[in-house]
């Protein structure tokens, strides 16, 4: 970016703006910054050249030029002025709350902190440090003012930082400091550069010290320098590791950058054949003369095979090993456990650095850090940030810190209610609910709930089957007060029955629970997987996958609904063993998928007789259990939580039944539309549950006669009659129907 001005313009009442020229640091003995007032920016403008003209006559007008971009921000800050108390000044017990803005820059190893206001300009070690500083700063500047004297910094008042270049000095400002090396075409082609990223401030800086950060520096300053693999899995901090080494780059007395890219960058539009070689060997030809770095991001990408057969690892291979080419990638340990069997050669050329995920002591300051630079005037109670980190640890096993606590804070600061002043346990609870999509009452530690309460819940859809109810609330129970095992899914369970009895319902159910949403389902249908080779289906990757491992990435806390298990290929069970023992799968590219967060629901008509009908009692259950361990190998039985065996409906729960779905009928689109109500007479539910149900499909048919005897005749009224709104439609039996109120609108069963 060329040099330019800054100017720092605060609006005052009446719509006055005062404009004050920004200095890069202060010096000692300088008098204040050139100042001037006006009704727009450009006439501040114009009132402030001739001070810029005078910097220019005595050599200093380098103190006024940035090259960076400068953006505010603001600190919080509550002050007490004085007042005036038997004839003499005091400070006062009111509170005035302040906002001061600041703006920061990187000035060589220090981070140059600029308080306009106040005309202050401090070097500090690191920016997360700036809103503490600049509060104690300002705290004992204005301690005990008059409380006059503070109204410019109250909450509220508009002010920001204008870049200027006056037309005069153009010819002065026609330099850049990037202008050093240009980049080489076909690597600015494909990758972004981050060290000049960093140093515009277009790339978010890095927080907190990661131990590694030593290991990775040395391996870069060495002489001669080796291509470093970092070792860790996702959330631990490698990629702000690599942002962090990015700085470093850019900080030293060579012009170093860090160009950042991946495969399919590499390979975007290269169609035919040749193309993606051609481009990656101008790339090795490029970098090869500098000292610039390259992050390939993931490098079972780089070492995946391509359409033709070979890998850019492998075209790169004789560049990295000879040192001409200086990369830096990433992979989780099973990535490299992988990678050592397939590619020995490929990970030998790399030094390995491991990163470990960081312990809640770690944690604390690193979170402290992150939200007072996404928001500097939040401050989080000691508390708060103990129940942020135990909500993270027990709710988001699938993650790792610090990963899964900057994610949480990031979204937070994004969302329409974000953090207050002063965060509380319970505020983070809440948010922690919302992130999640998990009931408050289900992660809060300090409301009392139980099992009743959640098979209470669970059975508001699901008739007639209390007791599946009641042992998956006690699961969910478990999971909530943290006995769970932290390496399975939060609960394996297999629900036996006939068809058609609430057990996909009660699976639907339980997401509604969890999530709110009945469709947070992962479904699939084993049936589909009953060929050999046919268990790889589950564990395929690519974009817009709809495999098991692609769906657990996209949604890793959800249900997932496993149909009709006993027609699946043994293969299958081989899979599902890693999933039931350890909340594990590998995909195809070697990258572990945690379903940890997952609940697992398995369905089976094992032990299912014909006898005793749907809507009759009488007939003995049959044994389940005993079924299911005939039928499944015993290594997977015995990782089973729970097998639930579901009951034949009887009546009073098909018409219960019948009432769920009018129910569900009545809030359809069409229906709300018209203002329309429905209900059924007595004879007519009983008619529906009657005819809606099957000895072998159980209650299922019943929605497809809904469909066929109310909701198509009703649509065929509603599609003639226009005027038909505000009305309550009665279902009827034929028998009813003649004797029914002319007035009224009736929908008469068939006989």
């Amino acid at each position: 970016m060329k040099p330019s001005f800054r100017v720092f313009l605060t609006e005052h009442d009446g719509g006055k703006l005062v404009g004050v020229l920004m200095r890069r640091r202060a010096r000692l003995f300088a008098p204040p910054a050139p100042a001037a007032w006006g009704d727009t920016v450009d006439e501040v403008l114009a009132a402030l050249e001739p001070a810029l003209v005078a910097a220019a006559a005595d050599g200093d007008l380098d103190l006024y030029r940035f090259t960076e971009e400068l953006g505010l921000r603001r600190v919080a800050i509550e002050l007490r002025p004085r007042v005036a108390a038997e004839g003499t000044w005091v400070i006062g017990s009111r509170v005035v709350p302040l906002r001061v803005a600041f703006a920061a820059y990187d000035d060589g190893p220090v981070v140059r902190v600029l308080v306009p206001r106040f005309g202050w300009s401090l070097a500090l070690e690191a920016l997360d440090d700036a809103a503490e500083v600049i509060r104690a700063a300002v705290a004992a500047a204005v301690l005990g003012t008059a409380p006059h004297d503070v109204l410019d910094l109250r909450a509220g008042v508009r002010e920001w930082i204008e870049p200027w270049a006056p037309a005069r000095f153009a010819a002065d400002d026609d330099r850049d400091d990037d202008a050093a090396d240009p980049p080489p075409p076909t690597v600015a082609a494909v990758a972004d550069d981050w060290t000049g990223k960093l140093r515009r401030r277009q790339l978010a800086p890095p927080v907190g010290e990661l131990a590694a950060a030593t290991s990775v520096v040395a391996a870069v300053d060495a002489v001669p320098p080796r291509s470093v693999l970092l070792v860790g899995e996702p959330g631990v901090g490698k990629s702000a590791l690599v942002r962090r080494l990015a700085k470093h780059l850019g900080d030293g007395p060579r012009r170093r950058r860090l160009w950042a890219t991946s495969a399919a960058h590499l390979t975007a539009g290269m169609t035919y054949l040749g193309m993606w070689q051609e481009r990656c060997l101008a790339v090795a030809r490029e970098l090869g003369g500098t000292d610039d770095w390259l992050f390939v991001d993931r490098l079972a990408e780089l070492a995946a095979a391509q359409g033709d057969g070979a890998s850019i690892a492998e075209l790169w291979l004789p560049a990295v090993v000879a040192g001409e080419l200086r990369l830096i990638a990433e992979c989780s340990p099973s990535e490299l456990a992988r990678l050592r069997r397939r590619h020995p050669a490929l990970v030998d050329a790399f030094a390995v650095v491991r990163l470990d995920e960081p312990g809640p002591d770690e944690v604390a300051p690193i979170a402290l850090a992150y939200l007072r630079r996404k928001r500097p005037e939040v401050e989080l109670h000691p508390a708060a940030v103990r129940r942020l980190l135990a909500l993270c640890a027990g709710f988001r096993r699938d993650q790792r810190f610090p990963g899964k606590a900057l994610a949480l804070l990031d979204w937070w600061c994004q969302d329409a209610s974000p953090p207050p002043t002063m965060v509380l346990p319970r505020d983070v609870t809440a948010a922690f609910a919302r992130w999640s999509g998990l009931p408050v009452e289900l992660v809060a530690d300090d409301r009392p709930i139980g099992a009743a309460a959640i098979a209470e819940a669970l059975a508001a859809g699901v008739v007639g089957q209390d007791h599946a109810c009641a042992v998956v609330a006690r699961a969910l129970v478990r999971f909530r007060v943290g006995l769970d095992d932290p390496e399975r899914p939060v609960a394996s369970l297999l629900f036996v029955g006939p068809t058609g009895v609430g057990k996909t319902e009660l699976a639907k159910q339980i997401a509604r629970y969890l999530f709110g949403d009945g469709e947070r389902l992962i479904r699939i249908d084993l049936s589909e997987y009953m060929t050999p080779g046919s268990a790889t289906r589950l564990l395929e990757v690519g974009a817009g996958g709809t495999s098991l491992v692609e769906a657990v990435r996209r949604q890793p806390l959800a249900v997932i609904l496993l149909d009709e298990l006993e027609k699946a290929h043994p293969e299958v069970f081989d899979l599902l063993l890693a999933v039931l023992g350890e909340g594990r799968l590998t995909d195809a590219l070697g990258r572990l998928v945690d379903l940890r967060m997952c609940v697992i629901v398995m369905t089976s008509n094992l032990g299912v007789t014909r006898g005793g009908g749907v809507g009759f009692a009488g007939a003995a259950e049959p044994d389940y259990a005993a079924a299911v361990r005939a039928h499944f190998r015993p290594e997977f039985t015995a990782r089973l939580d729970h097998v639930v065996g579901f009951h034949r409906l009887r009546a009073a729960a098909i018409e219960q039944i019948v009432d769920l779905e009018l129910a569900k009928l009545r809030t359809r689109p069409g229906m709300l539309g018209r203002g329309l109500t429905l209900w059924a007479s007595p004879a007519a539910r009983a008619t529906l549950a009657a005819r809606g149900v099957d000895p072998v499909l159980g209650a299922r048919p019943l929605r497809r006669l809904l469909e066929e005897v109310v909701v198509a005749p009703l649509a065929v009224r509603m599609a003639a009659d226009p005027g038909l709104r505000d009305r309550a439609i009665g279902i009827v039996t034929a028998d009813e129907a003649p004797r029914a109120d002319p007035g009224l609108t009736v929908i008469a069963l068939p006989g």
